[in-house]
């Protein structure tokens, strides 16, 4: 008996497409990888910026606080004094006077 061709002519064309939906699948799986490849580029370009924005804030808020900008400020701006240069200015006051005026305005209340 001659045996028919028909049972390779299957085999081999399922195995042609085994072998295609494999390569169509890892090509799938290769796309999705250097798509999330860019996105992840994009993410550490994001990163990268916004701690450069920041080390930039960091760095205005520095120069912001430092203590002779504030004084200078305080002392051109608002018109305050610095009393450790100008002692005549100065008030100091005891706790005992203090409760002492204390006890004197609340008899003058009563």
């Amino acid at each position: 008996m001659k045996q028919s061709s028909k049972p390779l002519i299957v085999v081999i064309t399922s195995i042609l497409i085994i072998v295609t939906i494999i390569i169509l699948i890892a090509q799938g799986i290769r796309l999705k990888y250097e798509e999330l490849q860019r996105e992840l580029a994009q993410l550490e370009n994001m990163i990268k910026t916004e701690k450069n924005f920041m080390v930039g804030l960091k760095a205005n808020y520095q120069m912001l606080t430092a203590e002779d900008l504030v004084k200078n400020y305080a002392l051109l701006e608002l018109g305050l004094i610095d009393n450790s240069v100008n002692e005549e200015n100065k008030i100091t006051l005891l706790k005992s006077d203090i409760i002492e005026l204390s006890e004197n305005a609340g008899i003058l209340n009563e």
